[in-house]
């Protein structure tokens, strides 16, 4: 780095500038590309996006992708060219994806489910939105909606992924993947032409950055959330569910020279990630707090005395997850006396005990849980529409 001045070889949006002095003391090689990626967004899907606004009329945009996608390995020949590579591109499968080391990661997903859904809103998607990313949300606007629908689309995105057979292509959360790239490529494209945002002090929006730490928050950071809830991921689910991840970031757009490798990698780009981001702003306290009061919605508590019960349980359980300092820095009520993590994992490893011991008693538990997160992760039409956001401000979109 010749004088050792982190901005003596490449520009660093304003706000990176320190956090990236104090991770590259811990890793200079891994902050550097993390770095580097927060002015970089997704060519591919970008392109496509810019050639579908030119050239398919918005009422025609969710029959255009939904052909190509449909028809992923021949695609219909009037399907704009950039639109066919982003799809050619986004089916290719690597040599090192093992579709039974994924299924290992799929037993444990669905022996665990409400405690990865725990740890997901919890934890993962919390800490994501300490980041620069909670601008790109904030202010596409509909804060409280986009709150509920965000954490619909990751609880969807995570049992799609590990039901068998979705994530190969074509599959329904291959297609799911898809959409998101997509969609996230649109609204790239809005903030990038308008005049509400400062490239040159935040960076990208939904930059790659972003999009790797958001996988990392979702894997191998998502695993430490679920060890504390009790979770009984063994050694070899966890690479196996990081594993299934890896594959699933590439599909988002994550290029492959960036991505993490196995559990050990994940987590440290995480740490490092999250390092090289500012201390959280307004945009990330409303964000964060956003999904909070959302989770309520999300798992169905409908009456306003049980939301805020649940509101402040929830609240409760995330400060222990993510530690106080975040927590203070979100605005997170006070902790309570009664901390709620080492009863939650003991309920929940009573829970596995008991299971093992009373099978037939038992037998409905996993059931009523998986049917439980299907409930949580159920977007109705909108999982099935590939049309995409017009405006800036989702109040002023047609309907996405």
């Amino acid at each position: 780095m010749g004088d050792g001045s982190p901005q003596s070889t490449f520009d660093i949006p304003a706000r990176y500038v320190d956090g990236y002095r104090t991770a590259r003391t811990q890793d200079p090689d891994m902050a550097e590309r993390y770095i580097r990626h927060t002015t970089v967004g997704d060519p591919l899907a970008d392109l496509a996006v810019e050639q579908i606004a030119r050239v398919v009329a918005p009422e025609n945009v969710h029959r255009v992708i939904a052909q190509t996608v449909d028809r992923y390995d021949d695609p219909p020949k009037e399907t704009p060219e950039a639109l066919r590579e982003l799809i050619e591109a986004s089916a290719f499968v690597p040599d090192w994806f093992d579709p039974e080391i994924a299924m290992k990661a799929t037993r444990a997903f669905l022996r665990n489910s409400d405690m990865v859904l725990g740890g997901l809103v919890g934890g993962a998607i919390v800490e994501g939105f300490s980041t620069l990313i909670s601008k790109s949300f904030r202010l596409r606007g509909r804060i409280t909606q986009n709150g509920v629908r965000r954490l619909k689309q990751n609880t969807l995105q995570l049992t799609e992924q590990f039901m068998p057979g979705g994530q190969k292509p074509g599959g329904d959360a291959w297609k799911l993947s898809v959409r998101i790239r997509l969609v996230h490529a649109q609204a790239r494209m809005l903030i990038r032409q308008s005049d509400e945002w400062d490239a040159s002090d935040v960076g990208m929006p939904l930059s790659t950055a972003h999009m790797l730490l958001g996988a990392a928050a979702f894997s191998g950071r998502l695993m430490q959330h679920v060890s504390r809830l009790g979770g009984d991921f063994s050694r070899d689910e966890r690479e196996a569910y990081v594993h299934a991840w890896r594959y699933t970031g590439l599909v988002l757009g994550i290029p492959e020279s960036i991505m993490f490798h196995d559990l050990s990698s994940a987590m440290r780009t995480f740490q490092i990630a999250a390092t090289c981001e500012p201390p959280p702003d307004d945009d990330a306290i409303i964000m964060a707090n956003s999904i909070i009061n959302s989770a309520p919605l999300l798992l169905g508590f409908k009456e306003m005395n049980e939301r805020r019960e649940m509101a402040r349980f929830i609240y409760q359980v995330s400060r222990e997850l993510i530690g106080n300092d975040l927590a203070d820095a979100f605005r997170f009520p006070k902790s309570r006396f009664v901390r709620r993590i080492p009863m939650l994992f003991l309920r929940n490893k009573a829970w596995k005990v008991a299971v093992r011991l009373f099978p037939r008693l038992l037998a409905n538990r996993s059931t009523d849980r998986f049917n439980a997160l299907l409930d949580a992760s159920d977007l109705g039409e909108l999982e099935h529409s590939y049309a995409l956001p017009t405006k800036l401000h989702d109040e002023d979109s047609r309907a996405w």
